[in-house]
């Protein structure tokens, strides 16, 4: 009982870490904020903060690699077609990133290194190469491509195409976007 107990209050604490990292990046450049700004934040003390992790930039990996999880849960439904299935993974990115618009926008325009950029781009990459492996172990078919290659295509061209929708005011729908994208893909 003390272990769950003990597990609970970490959970917590990771928890208002996040959250007040996602609060501090959408004021000023994740370079400018320090860990103390973050314990501020969260009213965690930095002892506690140094507990968990072992500086901001491991909180905000741990950040995305809960999202990351999230996004590789998805799989192929029974009798949906490769199309749908893609359609269905494109949406998927287009609605994270409209719930995280303003984190998306304010990140990008303070990214003054790669760190940030290069976790978004790994969330996508290994979420896409994850979805290539199960099409090509479903169909029994190998790519022609190396899906390292392929993966890293379209994440590429995922985040530049979210990337240029948010700061564009959204204003196309997610299905116009969904659309779009799909139309741009060689089935």
């Amino acid at each position: 009982m003390e272990d769950q107990t003990i597990d609970l209050r970490m959970q917590r604490t990771c928890r208002f870490l996040s959250e007040a990292l996602f609060e501090l990046v959408l004021k000023k450049p994740f370079e400018e904020i320090t860990v103390t700004d973050i314990c501020k934040k969260a009213m965690v003390h930095r002892t506690t903060f140094y507990k968990h992790f072992e500086d901001k930039y491991q909180l905000l990996e741990t950040m995305f690699s809960e999202e990351q999880r999230k996004f590789i849960e998805l799989h192929i439904e029974e009798g949906e077609s490769e199309q749908e299935y893609y359609r269905r993974i494109i949406r998927q990115m287009f609605e994270y990133a409209s719930n995280y618009k303003d984190f998306f926008v304010q990140s990008a325009s303070h990214i003054k290194n790669d760190f940030m950029a290069g976790l978004l781009r790994n969330t996508v990459r290994t979420y896409l190469d994850r979805c290539f492996r199960m099409d090509e172990k479903r169909s029994g078919v190998p790519n022609s491509v190396p899906i390292a290659i392929m993966s890293e295509y379209y994440t590429g061209a995922a985040i530049a195409l979210i990337m240029w929708w948010l700061q564009n005011g959204m204003k196309s729908s997610i299905d116009q976007m969904v659309d779009y994208m799909s139309s741009m893909i060689v089935w």
